[in-house]
């Protein structure tokens, strides 16, 4: 009798644990994005930069994925060993729940919620020049700050402090973190550039709520994030693909197309 209390016991536990609900802002350690500079070899020293992406990532809660759109417009500009980016962005999106059809009793299930935002960027590195084709950005800093609007904002707002959900009311983020980058140019052509870029970083903020996702796998406050970027540029027209990666099982992915004036 005794180990058929415990097994019950242990059993009512992890179905709990299953059945907890965990929920951040959308974007949360996806936000940082690949911002293009001019190089040394360029003959202008500033360019405008302007660009449309799309993005997907996975949410904290295993069950719902996030997928989005967004625009870009920053200003880059290279100086004698140094460079500097700063510009503006807005994305929309939703998030999905591949759950939903199983959580029909639940009143507080949803199907799909729809998010948009506006944000900022800034990003400043040195670099090495080596030869004549490439620039070595040995040590950089990004930083990016968004506020987050729509549905889902407001759903996480009315299921806060409800059993077997633990989500934050923040809508803005702030994130800040490392960077090292090599970009060149072909051998015939300073118009055909490529670029490997890799960042590491954290995003600011109590998330101390995230203490297990819906696997019952323990996430921890996820500590920091780790993305890379491939960047090419031809003539006016450029593009760049990241890969994000932090303690959520599944990579975001995000590609943007741009003009550079």
């Amino acid at each position: 009798m005794k180990r058929l209390i415990i097994s019950v016991l242990l059993i009512a536990i992890l179905c709990s644990s299953c059945n907890k609900h965990f929920y951040a802002p959308a974007l949360y350690d996806n936000d940082i994005s690949y911002q293009p500079k001019p190089a040394s070899f360029d003959s202008a020293k500033s360019a405008t930069y302007v660009s449309l992406g799309e993005g997907f990532n996975q949410a904290v809660n295993l069950n719902n994925t996030v997928s989005f759109g967004e625009f870009d417009i920053s200003e880059g500009h290279v100086f004698k060993n140094s460079n500097l980016s700063y510009g503006a962005f807005g994305f929309a999106g939703s998030i999905d729940n591949s759950n939903h059809q199983n959580e029909l009793k639940d009143p507080h299930s949803f199907e799909s919620k729809g998010f948009a935002g506006i944000g900022a960027r800034a990003s400043f590195n040195m670099f090495k020049a080596i030869e004549e084709n490439v620039n070595f950005r040995y040590i950089g800093v990004e930083a990016t700050y968004s506020k987050e609007y729509g549905d889902f904002a407001a759903y996480r707002r009315e299921i806060q402090n409800l059993p077997d959900y633990s989500a934050t009311t923040r809508t803005e983020m702030l994130t800040v973190g490392a960077t090292s980058e090599i970009l060149w140019h072909s051998p015939n052509s300073t118009s055909k550039q490529f670029a490997f870029r890799f960042f590491l970083g954290k995003t600011f903020g109590d998330y101390s709520y995230l203490k297990n996702n819906s696997s019952g796998i323990e996430v921890n406050n996820i500590p920091l994030y780790f993305t890379a970027a491939y960047f090419m540029q031809i003539k006016h027209f450029w593009g760049a693909a990241e890969l994000t990666r932090n303690d959520i099982s599944i990579p975001g992915v995000r590609i943007k197309v741009g003009y550079r004036f």
